[in-house]
């Protein structure tokens, strides 16, 4: 696929992210201009800053031979501080797939088991 095209199949999938966040989270997400080339890094920014989604730093990739570990450390470079890194990533026909450092993820099930735990009161 040519650079043209890849960059078009990128963009539909960064906006296809988008739009799930969007509709999940009923929050103003949207794909970042120039997809992180201005002052904004990574690829898809969250507007609504009281949601969950805003504290995620969002790199998007769709491609056939995905070299992950450059992934991940684009995300981690682009993230603003305070944001954790993710990578979220797919390739033709397949499902979507989502990268997070491993400490992350671990915060992530903590704070899920303490919601469960509270609401179980």
């Amino acid at each position: 696929m040519g650079g043209r095209s890849s960059q078009l199949k990128g963009k539909r999938f960064e906006l296809s992210i988008a739009n799930k966040l969007k509709e999940l989270f009923k929050v103003k997400v949207r794909r970042t201009p120039l997809s992180g080339g201005m002052d904004f890094k990574g690829d898809i920014i969250c507007i609504d800053d009281n949601s969950i989604i805003s504290e995620y730093s969002f790199e998007c990739k769709n491609q056939e031979k995905l070299n992950i570990w450059k992934a991940l450390e684009q995300s981690r470079n682009d993230a603003p501080r305070g944001k954790t890194p993710l990578v979220i990533f797919t390739k033709n026909f397949q499902l979507d797939y989502c990268a997070i450092e491993f400490n992350d993820f671990i915060n992530l099930l903590l704070e899920l088991e303490e919601f469960r735990n509270q609401k179980n009161l």
